[in-house]
């Protein structure tokens, strides 16, 4: 883009200037003595007279380097990058860089993309070339803006050219770097498998823990004081020892095979089965095992127990 700005801009002006400095150098060349100390001043004067055709030139280069350079990322100063390593001089680390596969292939790519260039800038050029026996018995001006039109052309050229394998290639890396740091379906699974555990491994291991729970929730069926019934779907079993508990206690609740369940042990320990839909629901829905009743249910539970406690004392 540099190059196009400077031919297409600046170009028949730096021209203009660099043949008319030229012209002065020839000019004045016998006026220089061949020497040391005349060598040097005809150096210098030489620097003179070029500098003020090829500054603005280089100027507008390296300000595009820097543009390039900030559109790329932000500015950072590393000392790393300059910091002396072993690995940067060792041979073996060269070559394997080098002649590895990526290395290879990146080569190849390269020398295809200059292949590609050489050719189009061939193509455009060729149509220039009858113009250069010309070039002989015209003067410096003319030959400038001559060159300035072959340049401009075959630079807007290649420039175009690049762009499009530049963003080809920047879509392949992209594509590249994906498929490289993308995982597949089986790493992704095996990963979370590390992090959460195999589902299968944790479902038995739940499995597992619900039947020992239930195991231990039946255990405790026959040391219940009453159990409250639905009467088929629903069964909880409460625990009340007066005077040393401030209120009933979930021993074990359960619906349909487990409130069967429940209602067998009770029936063959002797535990009482009491029949109150309303209530054995709502128990069931807000307590939880080996926890008191909730408060709002003090009254019904204590009338179901009492009821129980005369029962017991009339059989006696």
């Amino acid at each position: 883009l540099g190059l196009i700005v400077i031919t297409g801009g600046l170009g028949a002006h730096a021209a203009s200037q660099l043949a008319g400095s030229l012209a002065r150098i020839w000019g004045r060349a016998d006026d220089f003595l061949f020497n040391p100390d005349g060598a040097q001043n005809f150096g210098g004067y030489i620097l003179g007279e070029l500098a003020g055709a090829l500054l603005p030139l280089l100027g507008v280069l390296f300000g595009f380097a820097l543009l390039g350079g900030f559109a790329q990322g932000r500015p950072m100063i590393s000392f790393s990058r300059i910091a002396p390593k072993f690995q940067k001089i060792n041979p073996v680390s060269g070559f394997k860089r080098m002649f590895g596969g990526q290395g290879l292939f990146e080569f190849a790519k390269t020398l295809a993309k200059l292949i590609v260039v050489a050719m189009i800038g061939t193509i455009i050029l060729w149509p220039f070339l009858p113009g250069f026996e010309t070039m002989v018995g015209i003067g410096p001006t003319t030959i400038a803006d001559l060159s300035q039109q072959m340049i401009f052309s075959v630079l807007t050229s290649v420039v175009v050219l690049v762009a499009v394998i530049a963003a080809a290639d920047f879509f392949y890396q992209r594509y590249s770097w994906t498929k490289k740091n993308m995982m597949s379906l089986k790493d992704m699974k095996d990963e979370h498998k590390e992090q959460e555990g195999d589902p299968k491994i944790k479902g038995k291991m739940r499995q597992i823990g619900f039947k020992r729970s239930r195991q231990r929730m039946m255990q405790a069926v026959p040391s219940a004081t009453v159990v409250i019934t639905n009467p088929t779907h629903f069964a909880v079993a409460l625990r009340y020892d007066h005077g040393a508990m401030n209120a009933p206690v979930v021993v074990a609740k359960g619906t349909d095979a487990i409130a069967l369940k429940i209602r067998e042990i009770a029936t063959a320990n002797g535990v009482p089965l009491v029949e109150n839909r309303p209530l054995a629901r709502a128990l069931y829905a807000s307590a939880e095992i080996d926890h008191p009743i909730p408060l709002e249910h003090y009254q019904a539970v204590a009338e179901v127990i009492s009821y129980v406690l005369k029962l017991a004392r009339g059989g006696n």
